[in-house]
């Protein structure tokens, strides 16, 4: 009987991926993190908020969210693609282990990876880059971070580069996004011919 439970929630998440928001605990981009939200919601797609602590995220013009998990159930979780909301807080991640775990999980089983502003340099400090181009917010660390990692940077409002998409800035967010859901649709909705 156990079995045949796990067979039946093992064909349910085939049928229905989910994917997970990482939103830092502090300083968090509310404006993306409502953008991302709002537009994963219009398209239907299944998702959850984890961050470190199951407590209060606090944006940095004042939304707050309570995350549906924390950092350490992740594993314990389905995960079809990975965005990882930026704002400043995402610097106190930046030698966070587990979320480099998560990150080099998703990336091996080739799942979805959203990045902007700063979060770009946790796929950097994750290690899953081999030479595959990015896009981030450049400035003091970023840039160390960029020459220390011997990082493929390029200049565009959207870098795709397999499963990676990254941009310097919440500005283009709707743009990233667009690009996320088609990569996604094709993936989870291939149309037959």
């Amino acid at each position: 009987m156990y079995l045949l439970f796990l067979l039946l929630l093992n064909s349910i998440i085939k049928a229905n991926p989910v994917g997970a928001i990482f939103v830092p605990q502090k300083q968090f981009d509310d404006v993306e993190f409502m953008i991302t939200s709002h537009l994963l919601d219009s398209a239907g797609i299944s998702y959850y908020v984890f961050s470190e602590k199951d407590d209060t995220c606090f944006g940095r013009d004042g939304f707050n969210l309570i995350p549906f998990t924390v950092i350490d159930s992740v594993s314990n979780y389905p995960l079809d693609f990975l965005i990882i909301n930026g704002g400043l807080g995402i610097f106190y991640y930046f030698d966070n282990a587990k979320l480099h775990k998560i990150v080099s999980r998703a990336d091996s089983a080739k799942n979805l990876i959203v990045a902007s502003a700063f979060a770009p340099v946790l796929l950097m400090k994750s290690g899953v880059l081999r030479g595959r181009k990015i896009n981030f917010v450049r400035n003091k660390i970023t840039q160390d971070f960029m020459q220390r990692y011997n990082i493929n940077y390029k200049s565009e409002p959207i870098v795709i580069s397999e499963n990676l998409i990254t941009s310097p800035s919440t500005e283009f967010v709707r743009l990233y996004l667009r690009e996320f859901i088609r990569n996604y649709n094709e993936t989870f909705n291939p149309k037959s011919e």
